[in-house]
């Protein structure tokens, strides 16, 4: 299945043959215009994928923040990155203090995306994801539409949340 444009933002994932039941085994990724983000090839358990959508679909529409994406795509990064190994609080200079700069994370947090950082920063008129590779100092960023990145998200969770609920039932409710 794949959810949303590859050649903007999608959510691509597949169960394994033999998915193990509730558990879901399978792979999963993100495409960033038309690049691979994830290691699909690995596979994990989607219902952990499930289950750690949570709170990034809770920070929907809370990304707002038209100071930091004005900046350049490096700064934003960084400026991310040191706010999330509390490191640095420079951030602060382009939110309000009670922001919680960890909502600009939208990497899923299982072992398929570790080599990966997944940021996205909207505006009133458009939103940048950023992404790069944990060996690498390149960021690369894409423009979406405001609200895009949640959409596609919220549809592949859904979908997910069926598979699940599905299982659970075959299961017997356990």
């Amino acid at each position: 299945m794949e959810f949303g444009d590859r050649s903007r933002f999608s959510i691509a994932f597949e169960l394994d043959r033999d998915h193990g039941g509730i558990w879901l085994f399978g792979r999963i990724c993100y495409w960033i215009a038309e690049a691979m983000v994830g290691d699909y090839d690995v596979g994990t358990s989607l219902r952990d994928v499930l289950f750690q959508m949570t709170p990034i679909m809770g920070d929907g529409g809370k990304r707002t923040c038209p100071k930091l994406l004005r900046l350049k795509k490096e700064k934003i990064a960084d400026l991310i990155l040191a706010a999330l190994d509390d490191t640095s609080d420079e951030i602060y200079q382009y939110t309000s203090r009670d922001f919680l700069p960890a909502r600009f994370d939208v990497r899923i947090p299982v072992d398929v995306f570790d080599s990966w950082k997944v940021f996205l920063v909207e505006g009133e008129e458009n939103a940048k994801l950023l992404y790069r590779g944990i060996e690498s100092s390149e960021v690369v960023a894409t423009n979406l539409a405001p609200g895009e990145f949640d959409r596609v998200f919220c549809e592949a969770q859904a979908h997910l949340e069926r598979l699940y609920e599905e299982e659970v039932a075959r299961e017997g409710g356990s």
